[in-house]
């Protein structure tokens, strides 16, 4: 497949994705007790948004992962930056896919509490299914998944501005330009590097994760309209 359309189809897809699950929202939930009664509710719904949103991330690290590949090069400036920046990507994918397999178990947890000959370990279940879910949350948490991908984005933002040139991407246009690009990238990984820290500023919080999608998008766009790459 043409490098090109897979990278950014794949960051395209990913951040389409992000959006289709804005749909599950839990701001009024405080307590595990609280998100796992919800679960139960609609258990079908939370397994919907959970291989949603895993495949989702995925796509979209991945997009960047062989879009850090492609600036790979000895001797070239930001090449060593860029791939520290693919490392620590690819560092994040096995932490969202253990993730989503405890936010799955969660589920089946219910599932068995619910059932009539489980009834007097009902309570117990449930119990183990609020520990799933912690655990889960836990392992995904912001300090973990954003701190990580926010060093990632200020590093290949950093390598766009020395390259100079990106090879997937189009520096026709204003947004694709190589230094306006690498500003943004940078911009949005201080604000996902942040956001754990500075959670009370809803400001970074909308930078941080709205400019991860939206960048993404773009440069998935810029990518495969790029006609400098067969």
């Amino acid at each position: 497949m043409n490098p090109k359309f897979l990278t950014g189809g794949l960051l395209i897809i990913g951040s389409l994705l992000i959006f289709a699950g804005f749909g599950e929202s839990n701001d009024e939930l405080i307590t595990a007790t609280d998100h796992v009664s919800n679960i139960a509710k609609d258990t079908q719904s939370h397994l919907y948004f959970t291989l949603l949103d895993m495949t989702a991330v995925i796509a979209m690290m991945t997009g960047w992962i062989f879009l850090g590949l492609s600036m790979h090069e000895s001797g070239k400036s930001g090449s060593l930056l860029a791939k520290v920046a693919v490392t620590l990507t690819i560092i994040c994918l096995p932490i969202v896919i253990v993730s989503s397999g405890l936010s799955l178990a969660v589920i089946y947890m219910i599932e068995d509490a619910l059932k009539p000959e489980n009834a007097a370990a009902m309570g117990a279940l449930m119990v183990e299914a609020e520990w799933l879910y912690i655990i889960s949350e836990g392992v995904s948490s912001p300090g973990v998944i954003f701190n990580v991908i926010g060093i990632a984005w200020i590093l290949i933002g950093i390598a766009m501005i020395l390259q100079k040139n990106l090879p997937l991407v189009s520096g026709k246009s204003f947004i694709g330009n190589h230094f306006i690009l690498g500003i943004l990238v940078i911009i949005v990984g201080a604000s996902l590097f942040s956001m754990n820290t500075i959670g009370d500023f809803e400001i970074v919080w909308i930078i941080g994760f709205m400019g991860l999608v939206i960048i993404s998008l773009l440069t998935g766009i810029l990518t495969i309209t790029n006609r400098n790459i067969d």
